[in-house]
């Protein structure tokens, strides 16, 4: 489950209806209702926000959010980087649940393994622009 805190527009998550769960895109939070609608595919839905969940973080989302992998040997020296512009992602290859995130002269650490909508939330801090599916 998600914290209804955490929840913005253009967050990705897991939104569950019965037995089925689609990932897609929130495209609207109603804090009243505690309720958010969730755009997958063509469909579009209001969901409780007991029935959202967080989408792990991984490579190929991470593809999917604009990041390639640098072939750069500075950005590459004991980590594996990803770019997006001038925001870079760098997993240090010795521990393998820490990322380091650095746009410009801000670096965050993230110590253990987290979810899209998080990873969203410290692009929109760092940066202020959102960041969404390619």
């Amino acid at each position: 489950m998600i914290k209804l805190s955490e929840i913005k527009n253009g967050d990705i998550v897991n939104a569950r209806f019965e037995e089925v769960t689609n990932t897609g895109e929130v495209i609207q939070v109603d804090r009243e209702e505690k309720k958010a609608l969730v755009a997958h595919g063509d469909q579009e839905f209001w969901y409780d926000i007991d029935d959202l969940g967080p989408v792990p973080l991984t490579i190929p989302l991470l593809e999917q959010l604009g990041f390639v992998r640098s072939s750069d040997p500075a950005l590459n020296h004991d980590a594996v980087a990803y770019v997006r512009g001038p925001f870079i992602v760098r997993y240090p290859e010795k521990e393998k649940n820490n990322m380091l995130l650095t746009y410009r002269d801000e670096h965050r650490e993230i110590n253990n393994d987290i979810y899209v909508h998080q990873f969203q939330n410290h692009y929109l801090g760092m940066t202020n622009v959102p960041l969404g599916l390619y």
